[in-house]
Protein backbone atom coordinates (compact mmCIF):
# COMPACT_ATOMS: atom_id res chain seq x y z
CA UNK A 1 0.00 0.00 0.00
CA UNK A 2 0.95 3.40 -0.86
CA UNK A 3 -0.21 6.71 0.79
CA UNK A 4 0.08 9.83 -0.63
CA UNK A 5 -1.50 13.60 0.42
CA UNK A 6 -4.01 14.95 -1.70
CA UNK A 7 -3.78 18.90 -1.70
CA UNK A 8 -7.39 20.07 -1.50
CA UNK A 9 -8.27 23.91 -2.03
CA UNK A 10 -10.68 25.73 0.10
CA UNK A 11 -12.64 26.21 -3.11
CA UNK A 12 -12.74 26.24 -7.44
CA UNK A 13 -11.22 28.73 -9.23
CA UNK A 14 -8.16 31.00 -9.77
CA UNK A 15 -7.24 32.07 -6.60
CA UNK A 16 -5.17 28.94 -5.62
CA UNK A 17 -3.67 27.93 -8.82
CA UNK A 18 0.02 28.72 -8.12
CA UNK A 19 -0.89 25.86 -5.14
CA UNK A 20 -2.55 23.55 -7.52
CA UNK A 21 0.62 23.92 -10.31
CA UNK A 22 2.91 22.94 -7.71
CA UNK A 23 1.84 20.37 -5.96
CA UNK A 24 1.45 18.65 -9.42
CA UNK A 25 4.64 19.52 -10.51
CA UNK A 26 5.88 17.81 -7.23
CA UNK A 27 4.05 14.61 -8.63
CA UNK A 28 4.77 14.94 -11.70
CA UNK A 29 8.82 14.66 -10.72
CA UNK A 30 8.27 11.91 -7.89
CA UNK A 31 6.33 9.77 -10.69
CA UNK A 32 8.85 10.32 -14.00
CA UNK A 33 5.86 11.60 -15.68
CA UNK A 34 7.13 12.51 -19.30
CA UNK A 35 3.85 14.61 -20.27
CA UNK A 36 0.85 16.80 -18.96
CA UNK A 37 -1.91 18.59 -20.45
CA UNK A 38 -3.71 21.69 -18.87
CA UNK A 39 -6.47 23.57 -20.09
CA UNK A 40 -5.75 26.81 -21.24
CA UNK A 41 -7.36 30.21 -22.54
CA UNK A 42 -5.05 32.29 -23.09
CA UNK A 43 -1.93 29.83 -22.89
CA UNK A 44 -0.78 31.46 -19.62
CA UNK A 45 -1.64 28.39 -17.17
CA UNK A 46 0.68 26.41 -19.97
CA UNK A 47 3.21 28.56 -19.00
CA UNK A 48 2.85 28.74 -15.72
CA UNK A 49 3.12 24.89 -15.37
CA UNK A 50 5.68 24.32 -17.37
CA UNK A 51 7.83 26.78 -15.07
CA UNK A 52 6.53 25.00 -11.79
CA UNK A 53 7.53 20.93 -13.30
CA UNK A 54 11.42 23.64 -14.55
CA UNK A 55 11.10 24.24 -10.90
CA UNK A 56 10.46 21.05 -9.50
CA UNK A 57 12.85 19.31 -11.51
CA UNK A 58 10.39 17.40 -13.84
CA UNK A 59 11.32 17.75 -17.82
CA UNK A 60 7.68 16.67 -18.41
CA UNK A 61 6.42 17.86 -22.17
CA UNK A 62 3.36 20.53 -21.59
CA UNK A 63 0.83 20.39 -24.15
CA UNK A 64 -1.63 23.08 -23.46
CA UNK A 65 -5.44 22.87 -24.79
CA UNK A 66 -6.96 25.85 -25.98
CA UNK A 67 -10.59 26.54 -26.83
CA UNK A 68 -11.94 25.13 -30.73
CA UNK A 69 -12.14 28.37 -32.98
CA UNK A 70 -15.73 28.98 -32.23
CA UNK A 71 -15.46 29.07 -28.42
CA UNK A 72 -12.18 31.06 -28.89
CA UNK A 73 -14.29 33.90 -30.56
CA UNK A 74 -16.24 33.79 -27.67
CA UNK A 75 -14.13 33.14 -24.49
CA UNK A 76 -10.56 33.88 -25.81
CA UNK A 77 -7.40 32.95 -27.48
CA UNK A 78 -4.20 31.38 -27.10
CA UNK A 79 -2.04 34.18 -26.92
CA UNK A 80 1.28 34.86 -28.28
CA UNK A 81 2.72 36.87 -25.29
CA UNK A 82 2.32 33.05 -23.02
CA UNK A 83 2.71 30.61 -26.07
CA UNK A 84 5.69 31.62 -27.25
CA UNK A 85 7.94 31.24 -23.74
CA UNK A 86 5.73 28.61 -22.98
CA UNK A 87 7.45 26.77 -26.50
CA UNK A 88 10.61 27.83 -25.44
CA UNK A 89 10.35 25.34 -22.24
CA UNK A 90 9.28 22.69 -24.33
CA UNK A 91 5.57 23.18 -24.48
CA UNK A 92 2.97 22.31 -27.09
CA UNK A 93 -0.32 23.71 -28.16
CA UNK A 94 -3.23 22.18 -29.82
CA UNK A 95 -7.53 23.45 -30.01
CA UNK A 96 -10.04 21.42 -30.78
CA UNK A 97 -13.84 20.16 -30.42
CA UNK A 98 -14.72 19.37 -26.94
CA UNK A 99 -15.35 15.91 -26.22
CA UNK A 100 -18.19 16.05 -24.08
CA UNK A 101 -20.07 19.29 -26.08
CA UNK A 102 -19.34 18.56 -29.91
CA UNK A 103 -22.12 16.46 -31.72
CA UNK A 104 -23.49 16.33 -27.74
CA UNK A 105 -24.02 19.98 -27.32
CA UNK A 106 -25.73 20.17 -31.04
CA UNK A 107 -28.38 17.11 -30.21
CA UNK A 108 -29.19 18.91 -26.61
CA UNK A 109 -29.25 22.21 -28.31
CA UNK A 110 -31.86 20.62 -31.29
CA UNK A 111 -34.15 18.24 -29.89
CA UNK A 112 -33.70 18.95 -25.75
CA UNK A 113 -32.87 16.23 -23.45
CA UNK A 114 -29.25 14.55 -21.80
CA UNK A 115 -27.03 12.86 -23.99
CA UNK A 116 -24.36 10.34 -22.90
CA UNK A 117 -21.81 13.57 -22.64
CA UNK A 118 -23.87 15.76 -20.61
CA UNK A 119 -24.68 13.08 -18.59
CA UNK A 120 -20.62 11.81 -18.23
CA UNK A 121 -20.00 15.97 -17.93
CA UNK A 122 -22.57 16.04 -15.16
CA UNK A 123 -21.05 13.16 -13.34
CA UNK A 124 -17.55 14.10 -13.06
CA UNK A 125 -19.00 17.76 -11.94
CA UNK A 126 -20.27 15.92 -8.61
CA UNK A 127 -16.12 15.46 -7.86
CA UNK A 128 -15.46 19.39 -9.69
CA UNK A 129 -15.66 21.52 -13.21
CA UNK A 130 -11.80 21.15 -13.15
CA UNK A 131 -11.91 17.14 -12.97
CA UNK A 132 -14.09 17.13 -15.75
CA UNK A 133 -12.02 19.38 -17.25
CA UNK A 134 -8.91 17.65 -16.46
CA UNK A 135 -10.48 14.36 -18.05
CA UNK A 136 -11.68 16.31 -21.26
CA UNK A 137 -8.26 17.74 -22.42
CA UNK A 138 -6.77 14.65 -21.84
CA UNK A 139 -9.32 12.57 -24.06
CA UNK A 140 -8.53 16.09 -26.75
CA UNK A 141 -5.00 15.86 -26.80
CA UNK A 142 -5.04 12.05 -26.97
CA UNK A 143 -7.27 12.11 -30.16
CA UNK A 144 -4.67 14.07 -31.81
CA UNK A 145 -1.80 12.00 -30.82
CA UNK A 146 -0.10 14.29 -28.65
CA UNK A 147 0.06 12.08 -25.46
CA UNK A 148 0.65 8.55 -25.59
CA UNK A 149 -2.15 6.51 -24.38
CA UNK A 150 0.64 3.54 -23.21
CA UNK A 151 2.00 6.10 -20.49
CA UNK A 152 0.33 8.10 -16.94
CA UNK A 153 -0.24 11.58 -18.11
CA UNK A 154 -0.51 14.47 -15.80
CA UNK A 155 -3.30 16.54 -16.83
CA UNK A 156 -5.17 19.63 -15.27
CA UNK A 157 -8.21 21.49 -15.44
CA UNK A 158 -10.34 24.45 -13.42
CA UNK A 159 -13.38 26.29 -13.63
CA UNK A 160 -12.93 29.55 -15.27
CA UNK A 161 -9.01 30.86 -15.31
CA UNK A 162 -6.31 29.10 -13.75
CA UNK A 163 -5.98 25.29 -12.57
CA UNK A 164 -7.67 24.16 -9.53
CA UNK A 165 -7.66 20.08 -10.20
CA UNK A 166 -4.70 18.04 -11.32
CA UNK A 167 -4.67 14.09 -12.33
CA UNK A 168 -2.90 11.48 -12.87
CA UNK A 169 -4.50 9.57 -15.86
CA UNK A 170 -3.69 6.29 -18.24
CA UNK A 171 -5.42 8.37 -21.38
CA UNK A 172 -7.72 7.17 -23.93
CA UNK A 173 -8.83 8.38 -27.19
CA UNK A 174 -12.67 9.67 -26.97
CA UNK A 175 -13.78 6.51 -28.60
CA UNK A 176 -12.15 4.70 -26.09
CA UNK A 177 -13.61 6.71 -23.59
CA UNK A 178 -13.81 3.47 -20.95
CA UNK A 179 -10.50 2.84 -20.94
CA UNK A 180 -9.55 5.98 -19.53
CA UNK A 181 -8.70 5.39 -16.11
CA UNK A 182 -7.95 7.98 -12.99
CA UNK A 183 -4.79 6.55 -11.54
CA UNK A 184 -4.45 9.56 -9.10
CA UNK A 185 -6.24 12.90 -7.61
CA UNK A 186 -3.28 15.31 -7.06
CA UNK A 187 -5.16 18.28 -5.98
CA UNK A 188 -8.93 19.49 -6.13
CA UNK A 189 -11.08 22.21 -4.65
CA UNK A 190 -13.03 20.96 -1.97
CA UNK A 191 -15.47 23.84 -1.67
Amino acid sequence: MQQKVITYLSKPGPKECSTCLTAAAERAAELKIKHAVVATTSGQTALRLARALRAAGSRAQVIGVGYAANFAAKWGRLEKRFTAPAEKLGAGFITGTHVFGGLNGAVREKLGGATPGSLVSNTYYTFSQGLKVAVEVALMAADQGVIPCSAEVLTLGGAGEGADTALVVSPACSHEFFSLKIREVVCMPRG
